[in-house]
């Protein structure tokens, strides 16, 4: 029976140290796991918010980079005219065209050497100098004709590239415009491709005309290809261009025109036509310091 007793006794105090451990075990490794699941979720969120900030980059990305597209483009037609296609192909070709114009223009003054020349052998009877001179000089007038042919082609390559600026739509509804002004009496429409610019660009939705022998052209292309501002008052039918310290008031009203406040004659008064603004074209050149050339045979007006 004591046996008994004290096996019972040996049992009880077994279980009392035992199951504290197994109980605080239990505790440990069920803390352990929750802190697992905790640093799970933890890194799964992480995870999820790195994610996010990796899309929000790639839409920062895309939406910079169609803000610089839409910046190059935009541009293209003023300000950013060096990145343009048809801008570059125009320097290009213009470029060639002075290269050949300066060979031109050395040949014009061998040719007036050669005439000076051809005039002294002519007044001494010098029967063998003047064979000699004026077989140079049919060389060099035949010199002269070809680079003359090699001009014509630049030019009319750059006509080609300027008409290729506008769209298809755009040229459809300039023949339109065209088409009205032709009805005018004494005004004759010139092609927008005809207008070259050295330096600047225009691009005309009205196309400039002739008339009584003077050329007017749509006051805010011209002018905004030269570096000017344009206003236009409408009560008072008043044009202002300006550029620097050069202020060019034009009065649709009574035809009168104003520099710098002093009034200028004018040969051609502006008017409206095509609800655009038209203004004497070597007028406001000349204001501006700038020239312009009219080539008869190719119908161009050359503005530099």
């Amino acid at each position: 029976m004591k046996n008994i007793n004290k096996l019972a006794l040996i049992l009880a105090l077994l279980m009392t140290l035992v199951f504290p451990t197994v109980a605080f075990g239990e505790d440990l490794d069920g803390g352990t796991n929750n802190t697992t699941d905790e640093t799970q979720v933890s890194s799964e969120t992480d995870s999820e918010t790195n994610s996010d900030e990796e899309v929000a980059l790639e839409v920062d990305g895309e939406t910079d980079a169609d803000t610089e597209d839409e910046a190059e483009e935009g541009n293209g037609k003023g300000k950013g005219n060096s990145s343009k296609p048809w801008k570059e192909a125009k320097d290009a070709v213009e470029l060639e065209k002075d290269e050949i114009e300066a060979l031109k223009d050395g040949i014009e003054v061998e040719i007036e050497a050669l005439e000076t020349s051809l005039e002294a052998a002519e007044a001494l009877g010098d029967e063998a100098a003047i064979a000699e001179i004026k077989l140079q000089l049919e060389a060099k007038k035949l010199e002269m004709n070809e680079y003359k042919v090699q001009m014509k082609e630049k030019i009319q390559e750059m006509q080609e590239i300027m008409r290729n600026k506008y769209t298809l739509e755009e040229l459809e509804a300039l023949e339109e415009v065209s088409l009205s002004l032709d009805s005018l009496e004494n005004v004759d429409v010139i092609p927008v491709e005809n207008v070259l610019f050295t330096k600047g660009n225009a691009k005309f939705d009205t196309p400039p005309v002739i008339k009584e022998g003077r050329t007017l052209i749509p006051a805010r292309a011209v002018s905004e290809a030269m570096g000017a501002t344009v206003e236009y008052n409408d009560v008072d039918k008043i044009v202002t261009i300006t550029k620097g310290e050069k202020v060019i008031v034009f009065s649709l009203a009574d035809g009168t025109v104003t520099v710098n406040g002093e009034t200028a004659e004018i040969d051609v008064p502006a008017e409206i036509m095509n609800n655009r603004t038209m203004v004497p074209l070597r007028f406001i050149a000349e204001q501006l310091e700038l020239t312009v050339e009219w080539d008869q045979e190719l119908q161009t007006i050359n503005i530099d």
